[in-house]
């Protein structure tokens, strides 16, 4: 299999042009062999959309994404944003990007018919949204491609954006928080939520340590597979991390 564009049209955060491309399984020491689907602008390049906070069309309100207007004033030529949270490599989005416009990859024509989506995802382990935030593309997209896979991960942070597809991912997708208040108000809707906090001691009783960060751990998303939106697990909790985690919002912990 190779990498195939299933989305390619105007998102549903800002009507800018973005695509989205599945990326067959492929071994991740933290992930395990997961597929994955990235979610990028199809007319800006990822670390400059970033930079200039033109991401916003993908990530929306993700606080994540750094510090855009600060980027302004000092004239940065080039790199992501200052100060830039998001623990996501910039660097295998570049190359996705890359491949796109040089014309690798082959687009899945299916329309209204969602059977040939089902199909590439049949039997898969997805990970929605492996860059980007799903509810920046049609539901249907992620209907037929989730409709037969084998599991899936996924997350999305626009709870107060809430795009014509928030109503339905939120369902099967973890609902990502930075504070406490935050994931008692998605708890309240009968949501699960993925919270960063900044140290184990600030676990409530309602949720459970991302097991995969535990040290000595060999478990992989693929295995564990709680980050779905099943409400009959626990949320899930993380202590932040990457090259960003100084950076990461959520002072209200």
């Amino acid at each position: 299999m190779t990498s195939t564009i299933i989305y390619e049209g105007p998102s549903l955060i800002d009507n800018k042009p973005i695509i989205v491309v599945y990326q067959p399984q492929g071994r991740n020491s933290k992930i395990g062999d997961m597929a994955q689907t990235w979610i990028i602008r199809s007319d800006i390049d990822p670390i400059t959309a970033n930079r200039t906070g033109q991401d916003y069309s993908i990530c929306g309100n993700c606080p994540h994404r750094g510090n855009h207007k600060l980027a302004a004033e000092i004239k940065k030529a080039c790199g992501m944003a200052p100060e830039r949270s998001c623990y996501v490599n910039p660097m295998p989005i570049l190359a996705v990007y890359k491949a796109y416009k040089k014309g690798n990859y082959k687009k899945l024509n299916y329309g209204d018919n969602l059977y040939p989506l089902a199909m590439l995802g049949a039997g898969q382990d997805i990970r929605i949204g492996s860059y980007g935030d799903p509810a920046a593309v049609p539901a249907k997209v992620w209907q037929g491609l989730l409709r037969f896979a084998k599991s899936h991960t996924g997350y999305t942070h626009q709870a107060n954006i809430k795009t014509s597809s928030y109503e339905y991912i939120k369902k099967f997708l973890m609902t990502s928080c930075e504070t406490l208040k935050q994931a008692k108000t998605a708890w309240s809707e009968g949501l699960r939520t993925f919270r960063t906090i900044s140290d184990i001691s600030q676990i409530s009783d309602n949720e459970k340590l991302c097991p995969a960060t535990l040290e000595g751990s060999k478990t992989t998303c693929e295995k564990c597979n709680k980050c779905n939106g099943d409400n009959t697990f626990k949320s899930i909790a993380i202590v932040v991390h990457g090259n960003g985690a100084k950076y990461a919002r959520g002072q209200a912990w």
